[in-house]
């Protein structure tokens, strides 16, 4: 009897608090994620389940974290101008895990869950083979990434998501909704359907060693990500260098745009073979001048691999122009003749491989014009 008592007092020591846990499902799941996904299990998870409210409050706080307000502040502005949205919308990345109702948060390493609606059993499963990328490979490495290179960021969280997708069986949700939310779906699907099928071309190619090594050291554009030849010969993007001023308008910021939000924007206008015209991808910016009355204008400057490539964008996305009575306003005129001083404005251009193209967009246009420069790419 002292024996029985004394192994309860033990276990009531032991027993998590607040609804924590230190695996799922008495660890099955843990040890299921272990072996769908060839990743050692070096530790329990620790586990939470709590109230809706906190549980989206703690979704919110990471996303702020990881995509800061200033940065989706300059984004919308961006997408308004690429003609995505016709308002300033606050463009933000689709938080696809309050749909899941199951999270893994690499910053406090806790998988967390949402109380009600409970979450399924394959999402939680999608998110211990998280864990698991994180216990053997640290995804804290990932803190403030996409910041400092956006397609960079992109492809890291690719293969990390499409690890967890192959072994969970996780797939991409539609895609539907106006222009903005095609893009920014798209661009999530196409992450994690990329990041899938490399992932399993990896584990086809050399095995669970092979898989480790994407793990280990990331792709490093959405161009490794999206194509196993590519990141096997670890091939970079080329530089593109984008002028301080451009006439009146000076560069207010600017991030790196791949080859996976190049196929993202081209299917979010429907554009005909847009994986096949974004294939030619050698390297890209987007960038966003401001004049002094505070008017914006993008800039997408685009290398391409070989010159066909860049005839190829050059006939699948023809320039376009406005209609006549948005022609015909002060702030287009007067954009149409900035343009013409921004041409001249150019640095001399030294050859380089492929060439660049800029995509321009004023305020008062409903769709992007597109209008591609056949000049060698600008170097400073």
């Amino acid at each position: 009897m002292e024996k029985f008592v004394a192994v309860v007092i033990c276990a009531l020591l032991t027993a998590p608090a607040s609804g924590a846990s230190n695996s799922p499902h008495a660890g099955g799941l843990l040890q299921r994620a272990a072996r769908l996904s060839g990743l050692q299990v070096r530790h329990g998870v620790p586990t939470a389940t709590l109230p809706a409210g906190r549980y989206d409050q703690l979704l919110r706080r990471a996303g702020n974290r990881d995509y800061p307000p200033a940065l989706r502040s300059s984004d919308s502005v961006l997408y308004a101008r690429l003609g995505l949205t016709q308002r300033s919308e606050h463009a933000t990345l689709p938080l696809t895990k309050t749909a899941s109702r199951a999270w893994y948060d690499p910053s406090a390493r806790k998988l967390l869950l949402r109380r009600t609606p409970a979450a399924q059993r394959s999402a939680v499963l999608n998110e211990l083979v998280r864990a698991l990328v994180d216990q053997n490979f640290n995804l804290r490495r990932l803190a403030g990434l996409y910041s400092r290179d956006r397609d960079r960021a992109l492809a890291a969280h690719g293969i990390v998501d499409g690890t967890a997708a192959l072994a969970s069986g996780l797939r991409a949700s539609p895609v539907s909704g106006t222009q903005l939310e095609r893009f920014l779906s798209l661009e999530s699907a196409e992450r994690l359907t990329g990041g899938r099928q490399l992932a399993a071309q990896l584990r086809y190619l050399g095995g669970a060693s092979a898989l480790a090594s994407a793990l280990r050291a990331f792709p490093q554009t959405t161009e490794q990500l999206l194509h196993v030849d590519k990141f096997l010969e670890r091939e970079r993007a080329l530089p593109v260098h984008l002028p301080k001023q451009i006439g009146n308008l000076r560069l207010t910021t600017a991030e790196t745009f791949g080859e996976l939000d190049l196929r993202s924007l081209l299917r979010a206008f429907r554009v005909g073979d847009s994986a096949g015209v974004a294939e030619g991808w050698g390297g890209g910016r987007l960038a966003l001048y401001t004049s002094p009355s505070g008017e914006t204008v993008a800039a997408l400057a685009l290398r391409w691999d070989t010159l066909e490539d860049a005839a190829e964008w050059r006939n699948a996305v023809p320039p376009t122009r406005p209609p006549r009575s948005q022609a015909q306003s002060p702030a287009t005129a007067r954009r149409s003749t900035d343009a013409g001083r921004r041409r001249g404005a150019w640095p001399r251009a030294r050859s380089a491989t492929g060439r660049s193209w800029r995509v321009d967009r004023g305020l008062t246009r409903s769709r992007p014009r597109f209008s591609p420069r056949a000049k060698p790419q600008v170097e400073l």
